[in-house]
C-alpha cells in the first residue's frame, strides 16, 4: 500500500515539474524573443571598451551615431582617475609627460585632431606641473578617407598619472563609426564631450579674455616676461601657462591688476639652463586661464 502511495506522490511530483517547466517555456520565450529583437539596436557603438588599470581607465566616445554628411564626427578620449591621481596637458610644466597619441591602425581615417581642454596647475615637491584630476575628456575632431565608407578608429594611447608616484600608462582603444549618409543623432555622450570642448582655450572676443602683449625685461640669464591682458568681467583667480622653444622654461606667474581688476600684468621669471639665451625674439603660445574660461594666442615676444 505504501509502494503505491509513493508511486501516487512521485507522479503528481512529475507531472507538477513538467507543467512548472511547460509555463516557464511559454514565459521565457516571449522574453527571450523581445531581447534578441532589441540587441541590434546596440549597433550604435557610441563608446569602446573600458580599458582598465589599477588607478585609471581610459575608452573612445563618440558624440553622435555616426560620421555626419561630409564625413566628420568628435570623439572623445576619456580618461578616469582614482581620487589623488592626476595626468597631464599637451605641456606637462617641470614633471610628467604629456599623452601620445597613435591613430596609424585606423581604417578610412584621414586626420584625428586631438583639442586640449584648460589645465589645472598643479604643485609638488617644489615643482608645478599642469594636467587634470578626477576625469577629463579630450575632444577629438575625427575626418573619414571616404565619408560613405564606416571607419573604424584604433588609437594607441600612451600617458602618464601620477600621485605619490608616476606610472607610464598604454591603452588599445577602438570605436566603429557609421558611414556618412543618414542623418546622425547625438549619443548619449553627446553632452559630455561638449561640456569638454567649452573648455577649450577660445579666442578673445567669445571668452572674454584676451592676451595683448609680451615683454621681457632683464639681462639674459636673468629675465623677466611680462604678459598684459584684459577681461571684460572682473579676474578672479588668474593663472597663465607658457610655451616656449628650448631651452627656455617659466616659473609661476606674479600677477598685477589694474582699477576693477579688469586688466592684469602677469610676470613669470625665465629658465634658460646653463645657457645665456635671450628670449627675444621667440614666439611663445600663451593660454591664460581664469575659472572656466580661457584664451589661447601665440605672440612674439617683444622688448
Amino acid at each position: 500500500m505504501e509502494y503505491f502511495r509513493a508511486a501516487g506522490k512521485a507522479k503528481i511530483r512529475n507531472l507538477t515539474i513538467k507543467r512548472l517547466k511547460l509555463a516557464f517555456t511559454w514565459l521565457a520565450a516571449p522574453i527571450l524573443a523581445a531581447v534578441l529583437t532589441c540587441a541590434p539596436l546596440r549597433a550604435e557603438t557610441s563608446s569602446g571598451g573600458w580599458h582598465r588599470g589599477e588607478d585609471a581607465a581610459a575608452r573612445l566616445i563618440a558624440g553622435q551615431s555616426g560620421m555626419n554628411a561630409e564625413g566628420r564626427i568628435w570623439l572623445g578620449v576619456q580618461i578616469k582617475l582614482k581620487p589623488g591621481w592626476k595626468t597631464y596637458w599637451r605641456n606637462p610644466g617641470e614633471s610628467g609627460a604629456p599623452p601620445r597619441f597613435d591613430w596609424s591602425a585606423s581604417l578610412n581615417l584621414a586626420t584625428a585632431d586631438v583639442r586640449w581642454p584648460a589645465p589645472l596647475r598643479f604643485s609638488a615637491y617644489g615643482f608645478d606641473s599642469f594636467g587634470y584630476q578626477d576625469e577629463v575628456v579630450l575632444p577629438v575632431l575625427l575626418r573619414a578617407r571616404a565619408p560613405g565608407k564606416a571607419t573604424l578608429a584604433r588609437l594607441k594611447l600612451d600617458y602618464m598619472i601620477c600621485a605619490k608616484v608616476c606610472v607610464p600608462m598604454q591603452a588599445d582603444l577602438s570605436l566603429e563609426l557609421a558611414a556618412a549618409g543618414k542623418v546622425a543623432k547625438a549619443s548619449a555622450f553627446a553632452p559630455l564631450i561638449r561640456h569638454y570642448r567649452d573648455l577649450i582655450p577660445q579666442t578673445a572676443g567669445k571668452s572674454g579674455l584676451s592676451i595683448d602683449s609680451a615683454t621681457v625685461s632683464g639681462p639674459a640669464g636673468q629675465q623677466i616676461l611680462h604678459i598684459s591682458g584684459r577681461s571684460t568681467r572682473p579676474f578672479q583667480a588668474p593663472d597663465l601657462m607658457v610655451e616656449g622653444p628650448e631651452p627656455f622654461g617659466f616659473g609661476r606667474p606674479n600677477a598685477t591688476f589694474g582699477p576693477g581688476r579688469h586688466d592684469i600684468v602677469l610676470a613669470l621669471p625665465v629658465f634658460a639652463g646653463t645657457s645665456k639665451a635671450a628670449l627675444t625674439p621667440q614666439a611663445l603660445t600663451l593660454t591664460l586661464v581664469d575659472g572656466d574660461r580661457a584664451v589661447e594666442r601665440r605672440l612674439e615676444v617683444g622688448e
